[in-house]
C-alpha cells in the first residue's frame, strides 16, 4: 500500500474543521459562563465568541496548507457553513464577514514566532471588543483563558491536519 494510496476531500476536512470549531467555541462558552460567572453574553460579545474561535481555525490550516486552492476550498466552505448555522439573515451574515476580517488582521499582526507574549495579546485584543472598551488589566483571566484556548484550538488543529497530510492525500 502507498503513502498516499488513500485519498481525503477538502470537503471532509472542513466538515470535521467544524467540529473543532464546535467544541472550541463551546468551549470557551463554558468557560465564561461556569468559571468566569459571565452569564450575560450579548449577540455582540457571542459574534467576538465565534470569531476568535474560528480564527484559530483558520490561522492553522492556513499554516498548514498556506495561500492555495486547497486552503480557499477547506475554507470556503468552513465559513460558508459556520456562517449560514450561526447567521441566518445574509445582511448579518456580510456583517459578520467583515467583523471577522478586522479581527483577523489584528490577531495576524501579533502572531508571530518572535513575539512571546502572543497568549495575552490575543486575549487582549479579544476583551477589547468583547466588552467594547481598551482592556486596562481588569479581566486578566479572561485574556488569560481566551489565549490559551485560542493556542489550544489552533495547535490540536494543526494536529489533525498533519496527521490527515501523513496518511491522506488532499484531493478538491
Amino acid at each position: 500500500m502507498g503513502l498516499f494510496s488513500k485519498k481525503i476531500t477538502t470537503d471532509n476536512i472542513s466538515d470535521s474543521l467544524i467540529k473543532f470549531f464546535e467544541m472550541g467555541y463551546g468551549s470557551i462558552v463554558v468557560g465564561f459562563k461556569d468559571t468566569l460567572k459571565e452569564q450575560n453574553i450579548s449577540n455582540e460579545q457571542d459574534k467576538e465568541l465565534i470569531a476568535v474561535s474560528m480564527f484559530a481555525i483558520i490561522h492553522a490550516v492556513l499554516a498548514e496548507f498556506g495561500k492555495s486552492d486547497i486552503t480557499r476550498k477547506i475554507l470556503g466552505k468552513f465559513q460558508h457553513d459556520i456562517f449560514n448555522t450561526y447567521f441566518k439573515d445574509p445582511e448579518e451574515r456580510a456583517k459578520f464577514g467583515e467583523l471577522l476580517g478586522d479581527r483577523g488582521s489584528e490577531y495576524n499582526e501579533i502572531l508571530t514566532a518572535e513575539n512571546k507574549d502572543v497568549v495575552i495579546q490575543v486575549g487582549q485584543i479579544f476583551c477589547n471588543h468583547y466588552y467594547g472598551k481598551l482592556e486596562d488589566g481588569s479581566h486578566l483571566a479572561m485574556m488569560t483563558l481566551v489565549g490559551s484556548m485560542f493556542f489550544d484550538i489552533g495547535v490540536n488543529t494543526k494536529k489533525f491536519l498533519d496527521e490527515i497530510l501523513s496518511k491522506y492525500e488532499t484531493i478538491i
